[in-house]
């Protein structure tokens, strides 16, 4: 092994053609700490938000910062006290989000208590693919919106990274599921299992659906405010972009109506993406991969994700 690696550095916030390909030192783990050989590394919205600068991630990153926190890829050497892993086993996590992940690099230190085994069936890609929208769909749907059996959940942006990982979990979970998209990403939808597909395009949901129990919530501002509409009293809708955190008017709407609203930042968790895992060599989650760039053109898979009309995950092959 060189001593030197290539990563796809950011000296600067602004547009994707500020991510060079440079070669720099491997890194050393510490104590706790594994050295992945990164096979895969999935991209997510917050990967751009952060890189123009923007939301919690951005605040905390200092530059030259390597972007990223999905990782999948083989143990190369382990810190002093790890004891889950061994060299060459297939792991991913998502990396100490919201500080640096240093996911786009050939090598990268992780915790290993922030990881879990690939399960042998599933591609670098798809684990890649799976971690920071997996938590984030947990966490939304059953640490914050106690989601159960029988209840009804409406999931905006259902074909999305997030999303679509969110529909499989409610479903496991035996809700009844609502989702919007595109009608060209109904079959997809339907696929997935969800009960009624609405297009956003053509179709208002605050007339479509009511008597809501959970709302998960994508998109954010408006839309959040419209999402409080659909629900019965007592529920809750669970917004992911954190720049509308505790909006005045979001707020005073959701009392009035006597429903919750909720901001989010996931966590990482090496046991909940054991359980994750565990769903993934089931066949209840599938991870829908729908492109995958190489290192070099880190700045189009990028833009890619920015279009926002990616349909799955967009993945980094290292």
């Amino acid at each position: 092994m060189s001593n030197l690696m290539r990563a796809a550095l950011l000296r600067e916030f602004g547009p994707a053609s500020n991510l060079t390909i440079e070669k720099i030192p491997v890194p050393l783990p510490a104590t706790g700490q594994l050295l992945i050989k990164v096979r895969a590394a999935g991209i997510n919205p917050v990967d751009y938000k952060t890189r123009t600068g923007k939301g919690l991630p951005a605040r905390e990153l200092e530059l030259p910062a390597i972007l990223g926190w999905d990782i999948a890829g083989e143990v190369v050497s382990l810190g002093e006290g790890v004891s889950r892993f061994n060299r060459n086993e297939r792991v991913f996590g998502m990396s100490n989000f919201p500080h640096a992940g240093n996911a786009y690099a050939e090598y990268a230190i992780v915790r290993e208590d922030e990881f879990a085994l690939i399960p042998a069936a599933v591609s670098d890609e798809v684990a890649a693919a799976t971690p920071l929208a997996a938590l984030t769909a947990w966490e939304a749907l059953f640490d914050q919106g106690e989601l159960g059996a029988g209840q009804k959940i409406l999931i905006h942006a259902a074909a999305g990274g997030v999303g679509h990982i969110a529909v499989q979990l409610a479903k496991w979970k035996g809700a009844y599921v609502v989702g919007t998209a595109s009608q060209q990403n109904h079959a997809l939808l339907h696929e997935l299992g969800v009960d009624q597909a609405l297009d956003y395009r053509t179709q208002d949901f605050t007339t479509a659906v009511n008597d809501i129990d959970v709302v998960l919530d994508g998109i954010g501002g408006d839309n959040t405010l419209r999402s409080i509409d659909v629900l019965k009293p007592g529920g809750v809708v669970i917004c992911l972009p954190s720049m509308y955190k505790d909006d005045p008017a979001i707020l005073a709407k959701a009392a009035a109506k006597n429903v919750r609203v909720k901001w989010m930042v996931v966590s990482p968790s090496g046991e909940r993406m054991g359980q994750v895992a565990a769903l993934l060599a089931s066949g209840d989650l599938k991870i829908k991969v729908d492109q995958t760039f190489p290192l070099e053109d880190v700045a189009k898979a990028h833009e890619a994700v920015e279009t926002g009309h990616v349909s799955g995950k967009v993945v980094l092959v290292i």
